[in-house]
């Protein structure tokens, strides 16, 4: 399974170049470069050395948006790859969360980081991963899932209004904007 490779010139359209982005795997800094969004790739390339690499969409597992100076000091294009990079051959004792490799994209214009995320978003609904497919049997009934909907915010309800279990709704609070989406 090739989740990183070497640099590969994009084929296809380029949905979105940015030039002067720093990229990061895992803790490690690779330098500056240029970050092209491709339908059929997506590659990153030093601007100083022939260095870079290449993703394949299907082992993006997330992408998003990071503005969270807890876990990393910049703002940034957030990409969780489906397997380690660093240790393609891990053994099987490991558990699931040591496969995953983390990648940053920093670009020196901060103000782009939400054309890119849907620059990626775009590209990546080309290429679906197909163990997500819905199986004939797993169709939906016509109903678009409204009963399914109906029961969370039953539950929902039930939890924020006190159930008899002790919680109350102080235990439930967030901080503003905490889980709101990239857009």
């Amino acid at each position: 399974m090739v989740v990183m490779s070497s640099y590969r010139e994009p084929s296809g359209e380029i949905r979105h170049q940015e030039s002067n982005t720093r990229a990061f795997v895992n803790e490690r800094e690779l330098g500056s470069g240029t970050l092209y969004i491709a339908e059929s790739i997506l590659s990153w390339k030093s601007s100083t050395s022939e260095d870079g690499f290449s993703l394949e969409y299907p082992h993006i597992s997330l992408h998003a948006v990071s503005k969270d100076f807890s876990n990393f000091p910049h703002e940034c294009l957030y990409l969780m790859l489906d397997a380690d990079v660093d240790n393609t051959e891990a053994d099987d004792d490991d558990e699931e969360e040591d496969n995953l490799t983390i990648v940053r994209f920093v670009p020196a214009d901060k103000g782009i980081l939400q054309q890119l995320f849907e620059a990626l978003k775009d590209c990546q609904l080309l290429h679906p991963d197909p163990n997500d497919s819905i199986s004939e049997e797993d169709e939906f009934d016509g109903d678009d899932g409204a009963d399914a909907i109906s029961d969370i915010t039953i539950q929902m309800n039930s939890i924020n209004n006190g159930n008899g279990n002790g919680h109350s709704d102080d235990a439930m609070d967030a901080e503003p904007g905490q889980f709101d989406d990239a857009e």
